[in-house]
């Protein structure tokens, strides 16, 4: 073999390389498959007039305390949502509870129904934190003093 048939053959193999990564690329790139769209049945709210399900928005909650909006048309909501302390009339006199509001506005009550904006939402007292320092050994001075002052007391 000569060497332009040694150049031939790297480059029919650089070919080949070529258009095999090309190939997978264009897998890479395919768009994938729609995922299916499933309607959550407790967000229906009743039907109306022709039997057609009513949608609402809905607040679940998670074992692990994530809470997560799903809207009527069944997606997911990307805002902020806060929990927030109100005072709820009992049988007994008031006590208090929670709702919770979304960053747009809405509110929602512990089931994760929609409700109105609560008359009376506890305002949160910021706690004022005192952090001590507790030394763990002494400086060179103070136990020159602990030492005088112990000397102090022998005579």
């Amino acid at each position: 073999m000569d060497s332009g048939e040694i150049g031939t053959q790297h480059t029919e193999i650089m070919k080949l390389k070529t258009k095999e990564l090309l190939q997978n690329l264009k897998q890479i790139t395919k768009p994938k498959k729609s995922q299916p769209k499933y309607d959550v049945v407790s967000n229906q709210y009743g039907l109306d007039e022709k039997g057609k399900p009513i949608y609402i928005d809905r607040l679940y909650g998670s074992l692990t305390g994530q809470i997560q909006l799903v809207n009527k048309n069944m997606s997911i909501y990307k805002g902020k949502i806060n929990k927030r302390s109100i005072m709820v009339k009992g049988k007994e006199g008031k006590f208090r509870s929670h709702a919770y509001e979304l960053a747009d506005g809405r509110w929602f009550d512990r089931a994760g129904m929609p409700t109105s904006s609560p008359k009376t939402i506890v305002q949160e007292e910021p706690v004022e934190t005192t952090i001590e320092v507790q030394k763990t050994e002494l400086t060179a001075d103070e136990k020159i003093q602990i030492e005088k002052d112990f000397l102090s007391k022998l005579k």
